[in-house]
């Protein structure tokens, strides 16, 4: 028993040697050491490269929409300027209606119905009359509306919700005394226009 416990150790330690011997002995050729050299380059240049491209893509998004957002903010407040000018032109109506049938029947040339937002606010309000005009270049109908108590006029603009008004933002302003409120629904774009001072 004694002997093999001091033979043990030494053994251990013979076979440590050649293990060390081995692998000291291997060498790796300079061709297999250029081929995987070459091979950690390309692997860190495609890294390089996914990284620069994700960062083009965003770069891109960021600006394509940052653009838009400049474009509808733009195009949102044309559209409003142009309700509080219709509204301050007092322009003749084209038809005399107290009905949106019959307003309907005498704007012919409209290629859609003309419908009242869904609000209990329009409900009490008297129609007057109507004209054609447009929102941002698009044939749109100018309603002219009153409220038979106070006697107040509005002017309520509306046309369909089509390519280059989808980007409209929903906004309330006051434009050269006059407040708009513009809106989107039901596939329709409104813009209620009052004199400045009354309640939208």
């Amino acid at each position: 028993m004694a002997d093999r416990t001091r033979i043990g150790p030494a053994l251990d330690e013979a076979a440590e040697n050649r293990l060390i011997d081995y692998y000291q002995s291997q060498s790796m050729s300079s061709d297999r050491l250029h081929t995987m050299f070459a091979e950690s380059q390309s692997g860190r240049r495609r890294r390089t490269l996914g990284f620069a491209m994700a960062a083009s893509i965003l770069l891109a998004g960021l600006v394509v929409y940052t653009h838009h957002n400049i474009v509808a903010s733009q195009r949102t407040e044309m559209v409003m300027k142009e309700a509080a000018l219709n509204h301050l032109s007092k322009l003749k109506m084209d038809a005399r209606a107290q009905s949106l049938a019959d307003l309907q029947g005498q704007l012919g040339e409209l290629p859609f119905e003309i419908k009242l937002p869904d609000s209990s606010f329009f409900v009490k309000l008297a129609l007057l009359g109507g004209r054609y005009c447009t929102m941002n270049g698009n044939l749109a109908a100018h309603l002219k509306l009153s409220d038979p108590e106070t006697m107040k006029e509005y002017s309520l603009f509306l046309t369909p919700s089509e390519e280059g008004l989808l980007s409209l933002k929903q906004n309330t302003e006051r434009l050269s005394g006059v407040d708009v409120k513009l809106w989107s629904e039901n596939n329709v774009v409104y813009a209620l226009a009052e004199n400045a001072g009354d309640v939208l």
